[in-house]
C-alpha cells in the first residue's frame, strides 16, 4: 500500500494536469474561433458597403487619385484643395492602379477596417481582459459607424487601425523595452498623424498616460515621440495651411456648435448611422428596441459595478496591464473632449467623423462596463449589447442606408438611348460628380445643373453655377430631338417639373424610376422623349 499510492498518483496526475491545461486552453480556443467568425462576418459587411457607388467626400478622393500621378497626389493634398494629410490618398492611388472602381479606391480602408476587429480584441486582452476584448470585437464587427468608415475612400478606417496598433506597440514597448516595439510605436504614431490630424488627441492622451504610469520609461518615451515628431516635420507647413483653409471655416459654419448638435453627434458616433440627416435618426437606426437593449446591458454593468467586485478577466487569462481599463476609458474620451475644446476655442471641428479616432477605445470601455454585470446576468448583458449592434449593422444593408446608385442611373440612361443627361442631383465637394466616375458614366454627354462645370480643380466660392433654364435649353439643342434624361433628387419634384416645362414643345415624360438611398438622396430618373408630331 505504501508504494501503491505514489504509483496511482504518477498514473493519474499527468492526465489530471493535462485535463487542467486543456480546460484552461478551451476559453482561448473558443475566443479564437469566435474572433475568426466575427472577422469573416465583418469582412462581408464591409465589402457589401465598399462595392456601392462613391458618395460625398469620396468623390474628392476619386478626383485626386484618378487625375494625378503619385507626386501630383501629394502636391494636391498639400494644398487647400484637401484639408487632411496624404497617407490614405497615397494608398488609394496605389490600390487603384488596378482600376478605378469604388472598391479599389476604398481598398485601404476596407483592409484596415477588417484588421481592426482582431486588433481591438488583442488590445482588449492587454487592457480589459479576454471577455471584454471579444465583446468589443463583436461590437466593432457590427457597428454602423465602423462598417461605414471601414468602407469609405477616406482616412478614417486607416486611422483607427493605426492608432490601435500604436497603443499595442506602446504597451509592449513599456513592458519589454524591446527596440522593435519602440520602433513600431514610432512608425505608427507618425503614420497616424499622416492619416488624420485628430490622431493627435489619442496619441497625446496615451503618451500622457504612459509618462504617468511608467516613470522609469519617461526618457525613452520622450525620445521616441520626438523622433516621430521629426518625421512629421515635412508636413507642418501643409498642416498650417489646412488649419487656415477657407474650407475648414465653411465646414464649421454648416453645423454650429450647440448642445443639441453635441448630443446628436455623440449619439450617431456611438451607436447610430454616421450620416445624421434627421434628428430622429437614432430611432430609425438602430431603432428604439435596440437602444433599449443596449441601455439595459450598460445598466446591468453599472449595477454590478456598485454591488459586487466581479471583473471581466477570464479564468486562466493573462492579467491585463496595470491601469489598462483607465487607459481605454481615457482614450475613448480623448477625441470627443479634444475636438470639443478646440471647437469652443477656435474653429468648430466637432462632427461624427471627426470622433473616429476614439471609436475602438469606446467599444473597449463600453465592453468593460457591460461585463461588470453580476455573473448570473453577464452573458445576458453581453448578448443584449451585441444584438443591439447586430440590428444596426444589418440595417446598413437596406436601401435607406446605401449610397445613391448612380451606376443604375447610368445603365437606365444607356438602356433608353438617352441623347443627353441632365445631372440635377450633383452634390459633391468637387470637382467631379457621381456621373463622372468611371463605373457610372453614361454614354451620353452629361450637363450639370446645380454645380459649377469645371472638372480640373475643386469648386471655390464665387465659381459660376449654370443657369437651370439655360442648361435645359442646351440639353434640347444637344439632344437634337433625341431622349433627354433628367437625374434629380426625389424631393425636388416641383422644381424639376417647372424646368421641364421650359423644354421645346413636344417633350413629354415617357418613363420614370426612383432609386432609393440615404433618405434625402433618393434619386429620380425622368426620361423625356419628343413625340413625332413635336
Amino acid at each position: 500500500m505504501v508504494g501503491f499510492v505514489p504509483l496511482r498518483e504518477q498514473m493519474h496526475t499527468p492526465s489530471h494536469a493535462a485535463d487542467h491545461r486543456g480546460a484552461r486552453r478551451d476559453p482561448a480556443r473558443a475566443a479564437l474561433l469566435a474572433l475568426v467568425a466575427l472577422t469573416l462576418v465583418g469582412a462581408a459587411l464591409r465589402i457589401a458597403n465598399a462595392v456601392q457607388d462613391l458618395f460625398a467626400d469620396e468623390l474628392a478622393t476619386y478626383w485626386i487619385v484618378s487625375a494625378h500621378d503619385l507626386a501630383g497626389v501629394v502636391r494636391t493634398v498639400a494644398t487647400d484643395a484637401e484639408i487632411t494629410p496624404p497617407l490614405s490618398f497615397i494608398l488609394s492611388w496605389l490600390t487603384s492602379r488596378g482600376g478605378l472602381s469604388p472598391f479599389l479606391v476604398r481598398l485601404p480602408a476596407v483592409v484596415a477596417g477588417i484588421a481592426t476587429i482582431p486588433l481591438v480584441y488583442r488590445l482588449g486582452r492587454r487592457t480589459v481582459g479576454r471577455p471584454a476584448g471579444l465583446l468589443a470585437a463583436a461590437l466593432t464587427t457590427f457597428s454602423p459607424f465602423m462598417i461605414l468608415y471601414s468602407a469609405e475612400a477616406r482616412g478614417y478606417g486607416l486611422l483607427m487601425a493605426l492608432l490601435v496598433v500604436s497603443t499595442l506597440a506602446l504597451l509592449a514597448a513599456l513592458e519589454s523595452g524591446s527596440r522593435g516595439w519602440w520602433a513600431t510605436y514610432v512608425i505608427c504614431v507618425c503614420l497616424a498623424m499622416y492619416t488624420h490630424y485628430t490622431a493627435a488627441f489619442v496619441l497625446g492622451v496615451q503618451l500622457a498616460w504612459a509618462l504617468w504610469r511608467h516613470p522609469a520609461r519617461r526618457v525613452r518615451l520622450v525620445v521616441t515621440t520626438g523622433v516621430a515628431g521629426l518625421l512629421y516635420l515635412p508636413w507642418l507647413l501643409s498642416l498650417r495651411a489646412d488649419l487656415d483653409s477657407p474650407t475648414t471655416q465653411i465646414l464649421s459654419s454648416f453645423s454650429p456648435l450647440s448642445a443639441d448638435m453635441v448630443r446628436e453627434t455623440l449619439g450617431h458616433w456611438s451607436v447610430g448611422f454616421p450620416y445624421a440627416f434627421r434628428t430622429t435618426a437614432l430611432l430609425d437606426l438602430p431603432g428604439l428596441a435596440a437602444l433599449l437593449m443596449l441601455a439595459a446591458s450598460i445598466g446591468m454593468g453599472l449595477f454590478g459595478r456598485f454591488t459586487s467586485s466581479h471583473g471581466s478577466i477570464g479564468e486562466g487569462d493573462r492579467r491585463p496591464v496595470d491601469g489598462g481599463p483607465l487607459l481605454v476609458m481615457l482614450l475613448a474620451l480623448a477625441t470627443p473632449l479634444g475636438t470639443f475644446v478646440q471647437s469652443v476655442a477656435s474653429t468648430n471641428v466637432f462632427s461624427v467623423r471627426s470622433l473616429a479616432a476614439s471609436w475602438p477605445y469606446l467599444a473597449l470601455a463600453a465592453s468593460a462596463v457591460i461585463l461588470w454585470s453580476p455573473r448570473s446576468v453577464r452573458a445576458l448583458a453581453a448578448g443584449l449589447a451585441v444584438t443591439s449592434f447586430v440590428v444596426g449593422g444589418l440595417m446598413m444593408l437596406g436601401p435607406n442606408y446605401r449610397r445613391p446608385d448612380f451606376v443604375a442611373v447610368a445603365r437606365f440612361a444607356d438602356e433608353h438611348g438617352a441623347a443627353v443627361v441632365i445631372n440635377a442631383a450633383a452634390t459633391p465637394p468637387g470637382p467631379l460628380t457621381q456621373l463622372d466616375v468611371e463605373e457610372s458614366t453614361p454614354t451620353a454627354p452629361v450637363l450639370r445643373l446645380s454645380v459649377p462645370e469645371q472638372t480640373d480643380r475643386p469648386f471655390a466660392i464665387g465659381d459660376p453655377v449654370p443657369d437651370p433654364v439655360d442648361v435645359f435649353r442646351r440639353a434640347a439643342t444637344t439632344a437634337e430631338g433625341g431622349p433627354i434624361l433628367v437625374v434629380s433628387l426625389k424631393h425636388d419634384d416641383e422644381k424639376m417639373a417647372r424646368l421641364i416645362d421650359t423644354l421645346p414643345e413636344g417633350y413629354e415624360v415617357t418613363d420614370e424610376r426612383v432609386f432609393e438611398g440615404l433618405f434625402v438622396y433618393d434619386l429620380r430618373a425622368t426620361l423625356l422623349e419628343r413625340d413625332a408630331g413635336g
